[in-house]
């Protein structure tokens, strides 16, 4: 069980790297994605030990979490962990949860 758990905390730090990538490539002061489309970019960044957003983008369709990554648990773990590190909101919009960074207040920090 430890080996999922040091799997997990590692995804946990890429996502971190890749929050922090799209909002240094991005120029509009507001981010909107989906916790999902989050979650496969940092499995992908995991995966392909890479934190080029282009990169990632073009793999994420050929490269597929984990059934044990994507269950509601991990996700609440890394909404609670974007909450905290980025002040991210979440946001229910028709049937999927999507993150909101806002560029300003993550800046600050």
């Amino acid at each position: 069980m430890s080996h999922i758990h040091e799997e997990k905390q590692k995804l946990l730090d890429h996502l971190v790297s890749v929050v922090e990538e799209l909002l240094k490539n991005t120029k509009s002061a507001q981010i909107s994605i989906k916790l999902r489309t989050l979650l496969r970019y940092a499995y992908v960044s995991y995966v392909k030990k890479t934190s080029d957003i282009n990169v990632i983008r073009g793999l994420v369709p050929r490269v597929r979490p984990p059934a044990w990554l994507t269950n509601q648990y991990y996700y609440r773990e890394i909404e609670m962990l974007l909450r905290n590190r980025f002040n991210a909101k979440i946001e229910n919009r028709r049937q999927f949860r999507y993150v909101v960074f806002n560029k300003q207040q993550v800046s600050r920090r």
